[in-house]
């Protein structure tokens, strides 16, 4: 099959997930796929990289998987901010109709919602290609914007207008459909993990030693986008007392994002920057070493709809590598992991922070939790399982053409 994924984001640069997964895998299945992103930068003078007004064609070999190679096309672009995007809202479709013709697409699988997912949608049911749109979050409520309602209006639009939805957990699916998706359209599709990658390892040493990091020390980590909504600086607050009593406990934070200031603002205020190390993303290659710091994992998501329905990688990639996961009581993540016991759920307040520490102080239900962990991603298959399972899912699409 001829594949063309499209989203909204920098495939180059944003953090790895399963718009890398997938595409690569796929290609590495013998499928020719096609990318087409978004350079969601700002324009200033130390992204001069970025500024340019014709399309940009490269042959990426992988960000995830050796061997794979998924052409990406990047489209030019010369505003700042908000206006490149209402821009390429536009000069995104002869991009895509040129992609289409010239490459013979069989069929497309969409992530992106406003910047270019219902001129996606128009112009499939115009060429008769059909639409997969692959649902991993929340789209109006993912980020705070002004135009909150027009996205929405979007997603309404996609939702009932492409020929299939896939969607990874079982809130987002009766949230698509609330939306006006059809219930018999819809298919639950998990995600998987590389589990050879991400498996359990020993504390790396050198790696610990850099951010002061000694045998003594008990590790509390996050990692992952830091949104307005991931509830870090509420744990913090929350946490601080355990930290100014116990100085062989420390937080490990591996992210960037919206929210970065006001977290670094608690810690300073807080007064508890010596036991928080704050580091912005690291390379997929090193990341393994970064969870297997961890005693304990937290995710700390302050539950509303835009959290309910997301499925955090950061909380499977730590269940695979045997770090024990505390998290906010989210539909989406309690779909996945069942009645596993595999994590342990907890509002975020007092009752959460007494979970981390009952951790940090009990190691043979640290143990218990790792092996609880390990056996809920094994249990889910693996991304091969994935493959086979999505290519029989675009071609029964196709053949309902």
């Amino acid at each position: 099959m001829n594949l063309l994924f499209i989203h909204e984001v920098n495939w180059r640069d944003k953090v790895t997930f399963e718009i890398h997964d997938i595409p690569e895998l796929l290609s590495i299945a013998g499928h020719s796929v096609f990318f087409i992103d978004y350079p969601e930068v700002s324009l200033d003078k130390k992204q001069l990289k970025y500024r340019f007004f014709r399309t940009t064609f490269s042959r990426v070999q992988s960000r995830t998987h050796n061997g794979s190679k998924v052409e990406l096309r990047t489209p030019g672009r010369i505003l700042p901010g908000m206006a490149d995007r209402l821009v390429a809202s536009l000069t995104f479709v002869p991009l895509l109709i040129k992609t289409i013709r010239s490459e013979k697409i069989d069929l497309i699988v969409l992530y992106g919602v406003p910047t270019n997912g219902w001129q996606t949608v128009l112009v499939a049911k115009l060429l008769r290609i059909p639409v997969i749109f692959r649902a991993i979050d929340v789209s109006h409520l993912l980020r705070g914007s002004l135009f909150r309602n027009l996205i929405r209006t979007v997603e309404r639009f996609i939702y009932r207008n492409v020929n299939h939805i896939s969607v990874h957990n079982q809130a987002l699916a009766e949230y698509c459909v609330s939306f006006g998706a059809s219930s018999k359209s819809i298919s639950i599709d998990y995600p998987r993990l590389d589990t050879n990658r991400f498996a359990p390892s020993p504390r790396d040493q050198n790696l610990a030693k850099n951010y002061g990091i000694s045998a003594e020390h008990k590790v509390v980590f996050y990692r992952g986008t830091l949104y307005r909504f991931c509830g870090l600086e509420q744990f913090l607050e929350l946490f601080a007392e355990t930290l100014r009593n116990d100085e062989n406990i420390l937080v490990l934070i591996i992210g960037s994002g919206e929210a970065e200031k006001d977290i670094a603002d608690a810690i300073h205020r807080l007064e508890i920057k010596r036991q928080v190390i704050m580091r912005p993303f690291v390379d997929y290659r090193e990341l393994v070493k970064h969870i297997c710091l961890a005693d304990v994992s937290v995710n700390t998501f302050v539950p509303s709809l835009v959290t309910d329905c997301a499925l955090p990688g950061r909380a499977l990639q730590s269940l695979a590598c045997g770090v024990p996961v505390v998290s906010t009581p989210l539909k989406g993540l309690i779909s996945y992991t069942g009645d596993s016991k595999s994590v342990v759920y907890a509002p975020l307040g007092v009752e959460f922070v007494h979970a981390v520490n009952d951790l940090l102080h009990n190691k043979s239900e640290r143990v218990r939790l790792s092996v609880a962990g390990i056996e809920l991603i094994t249990s889910k298959g693996n991304w091969q399982d994935f493959t086979t399972e999505f290519v029989e899912l675009c071609q029964s699409v196709l053949a309902r053409k």
